[in-house]
């Protein structure tokens, strides 16, 4: 491509030299998009411009890089700090042709940062340098030149920014620009690992402030900011000379255990444990008296802390520190101590109640009697956030190992459920346990048996629960919204504004859910539907599942339940919600394309079906192990099939549960068998050719007689341990509307 014409690029140099320096920030946004129209000619070689242009375009260039030396140069704040700007842009776009001519530039940036320019200035000037490292990179002699020269003077200058002024105290540079040199820090170590290996000590003791805080801090920490100080310090260990860049990231990981460790041993001394280590960390006896306290002053450990509530604070930030080295990449390969993660996960888990309605902590936890009722109150309403933390750990683990961590499923799901049950009126611990169990579910969630499957209630209902408040489906119990009304009439003699709004104390408030809470509930629920074994799931709950994806029109958890019938122990399969599925989400392509494959053509004096079927008269023998059970099926049942891409159609023994109105009824949508199963109605649409010469006129009235209609929640049969334990009643109405029936009839 033949460079630009040099319009722009003489416009661009006439107006550094006409605007004055105080105007020129205001028209950074201009010339900057003059810069970038100038691209093919900023970064052409000095042999392209002069056989194109002549020596035009190189006099130009010339002048654009004396021109913004100089305003790097003077003494005005406007023109520095526009210089900044500009030479960021030429850098970005000139590529190596600018890059070999920056030395001088990198030399009038260092004392920005060091002297008495104002912090914006500085900021900017740090982002710059770190754009001409990082470009600086890939071009070995242009590293030795400058790079290597001027790296060591720019990190100093950045430490004195964002070191404290002394103990106790901030840094000098605001909080804002202390996030920036540090996430500098993290892009250039990798680089340039060797240059930072001497500042190695003095970038951990300056930050360490911001990993883990607490309230015994004179500083309010924001949350990006601690995770990018705990991103730098971890990628501290690149600094390490030859290969031990793993030890030293082992080293890391083990000296935060043992400080979470002695952070519980104070935080939970109100506790009688009964946890003990499997991994080297033992709980050790703490003195009664006194606070809590914990933290050391050296320069590589983390701030001292006083207090109960700062010693959950600084617990919850250890947890996520150590989670924050699991999700950092790493200069080599390391060994992950899984074992030692998930005994400190372990032990906080363990303080749990069985319920949080029906149990309270003085029921559920051995305590201390040394120990007052004040701290204890304090530690209990502080145990949900570290519960938290920790499942929060466990998730990291399960992204990062994937199918490294089926063997330990058992144990985390015991966690979990157990974290689950004591913390569910905490909406983040509801998050987290959704997030969680989703990846769980994910990973090994067919091959969990039904005692397995069965544990797992409890998330089921409650993730049903929030997505049906969120929606606005869920209404009062009767008898809460008795007593509401009578305690409603019993204070209208004292409050008479409950006179012009009486229904306002009847009607329960809406819950409306955090986005992320939502999202969360709403991808669990498609999991549930598709990753859990369906025939260890009860009816109720598979029912309570298809109507909260009907009701919250989750379309995802809908073709899921489309896509994996349930079908109960007897092997009778249940109605399918795909009409549901296709009056949401009529011009949805993946659903047309499933009603597609149920398409049929018309059958002579019938209504059309939803799938190309082809009638297949069959005769059933009754089963002679379910004679005399009360259960059997007519002789003769009809099924409509036909096989798609080897697909066969279903074995005998399918329950029949009707649609009112509806002479046929698709039974179930699956993914190895695709068929449609009808039951001919009152004036039938086929005959049976040998009826007459098989059956008497008795036995036919039988096979006539329509079944009575079964709903989709309905108990199987009596005595079925499916249905004589269920704790959920659900009421799922399949029936079609009214008026599609009418247009039918």
């Amino acid at each position: 491509m033949a460079p630009s014409p040099p319009s722009d690029l003489r416009v661009l140099c006439s107006k550094l030299t006409t605007i004055s320096q105080g105007k020129l920030p205001r028209a950074l946004p201009l010339l900057t998009r003059h810069i970038v129209r100038c691209k093919d000619t900023l970064s052409a070689s000095l042999e392209q411009k002069s056989k194109d242009d002549g020596s035009q375009s190189a006099q130009l260039v010339l002048k654009l890089r004396q021109s913004i030396t100089t305003l790097l140069k003077g003494r005005d704040r406007e023109a520095r700090f526009s210089a900044i700007v500009l030479i960021k842009a030429v850098v970005d776009v000139g590529g190596w042709e600018m890059l070999r001519i920056s030395e001088p530039w990198v030399v009038g940036l260092l004392p920005i940062i060091q002297k008495g320019d104002p912090f914006p200035a500085k900021e900017l000037a740090a982002v710059t340098l770190t754009r001409i490292y990082m470009l600086l990179q890939p071009y070995q002699t242009l590293v030795r030149e400058i790079a290597t020269r001027t790296l060591p003077t720019f990190i100093a200058a950045c430490l004195q920014l964002i070191k404290p002024r002394s103990t106790g105290q901030g840094p000098s540079a605001p909080l804002s620009v202390v996030e920036t040199i540090i996430h500098v820090f993290s892009t250039l170590i990798p680089i340039y690992s060797t240059t930072f290996r001497p500042f190695g000590s003095q970038i951990r003791s300056a930050v360490k402030v911001y990993l883990a805080p607490t309230l015994s801090d004179d500083l309010l920490i924001p949350h990006s900011l601690q995770r990018a100080a705990r991103k730098v310090v971890i990628s501290l260990h690149c600094v390490a000379a030859k290969s031990g860049g793993s030890e030293e990231w082992a080293k890391m990981v083990d000296s935060l255990l043992r400080e979470l460790h002695a952070t519980a041993d104070q935080v939970l001394r109100a506790v009688d444990e009964s946890w003990e280590g499997t991994s080297g960390y033992n709980r050790k006896r703490v003195d009664p008296d006194g606070e809590p306290s914990g933290g050391s002053s050296s320069g590589d450990q983390l701030p001292p802390w006083s207090g109960l509530s700062s010693g959950s604070e600084r617990l919850v930030g250890i947890f996520a520190y150590i989670s924050d080295c699991l999700r950092y990449p790493t200069k080599a390969p390391v060994v992950i101590p899984v074992g030692a993660l998930l005994d400190a996960v372990s032990r906080v888990c363990l303080i749990a109640r069985l319920s949080s309605k029906r149990q309270s902590w003085d029921q559920a936890v051995d305590t201390i009697a040394a120990i007052g009722r004040e701290e204890k109150e304090e530690l209990w309403s502080a145990i949900p956030d570290i519960h938290t933390s920790a499942l929060g750990l466990v998730s990291i683990l399960l992204q990062r190992l994937g199918r490294g961590l089926v063997p330990f499923v058992p144990e985390i799901l015991d966690h979990l459920v157990r974290v689950f049950k004591s913390g569910i009126s905490n909406p983040t611990t509801r998050m987290t346990g959704y997030k969680l169990l989703g990846g769980i579910l994910t990973l090994a969630g067919p091959t969990m048996s039904k005692a397995t499957v069965g544990i797992l209630e409890p998330l089921v209902a409650a993730c049903c629960r929030d997505l049906q408040e969120d929606a606005g489906f869920l209404q009062p119990s009767p008898k809460a919204a008795a007593t509401s009304k009578n305690d409603s009439n019993k204070s209208s003699l004292a409050n008479a504004d409950l006179f012009l709004q009486p229904k306002a104390h009847t009607t329960e408030a809406s819950v409306q859910l955090d986005a992320s809470h939502k999202k969360a509930a709403g991808d669990l629920l498609a999991v549930f539907l598709s990753s859990l074994p369906q025939h260890h799931l009860k009816p109720s709950l598979r029912g309570l599942l298809d109507k909260t994806a009907i009701l919250t029109q989750n379309r995802e958890a809908m073709l899921s339940s489309v896509l994996n019938p349930y079908k109960d122990q007897r092997g009778r399969m249940y109605p399918s919600i795909l009409p549901h599925l296709s009056l949401q989400y009529p011009q949805d392509q993946g659903v047309e394309i499933l009603r597609s494959n149920l398409r049929t053509s018309s059958i002579p004096g019938s209504l059309d079906l939803l799938a190309s079927v082809t009638e297949i008269e069959q005769e059933e023998e009754p089963d002679e192990a379910d004679e005399g059970t009360g259960d059997e099926e007519p002789n003769g049942k009809e099924y409509i099939s036909e096989p798609l891409h080897g697909i066969v159609k279903p074995p005998p023994g399918t329950v029949n549960l009707p649609i009112q109105n509806n002479p046929f009824e698709i039974k179930a949508v699956k993914s190895d068998a695709l068929f449609v199963e009808t039951r001919a109605t009152a004036h039938s649409f086929t005959k049976r050719k040998h009826e007459d010469a098989d059956v008497t006129p008795s036995k036919r009235q039988e096979l006539n007689k329509p079944a009575p209609a079964k709903s989709p929640e309905a108990a199987p049969a009596e005595g079925h341990e499916d249905d004589s334990d269920s704790d959920v009643s659900v009421h799922l109405n399949m029936e079609l509307d009214d008026e599609e029936d009418e247009e039918e009839e």
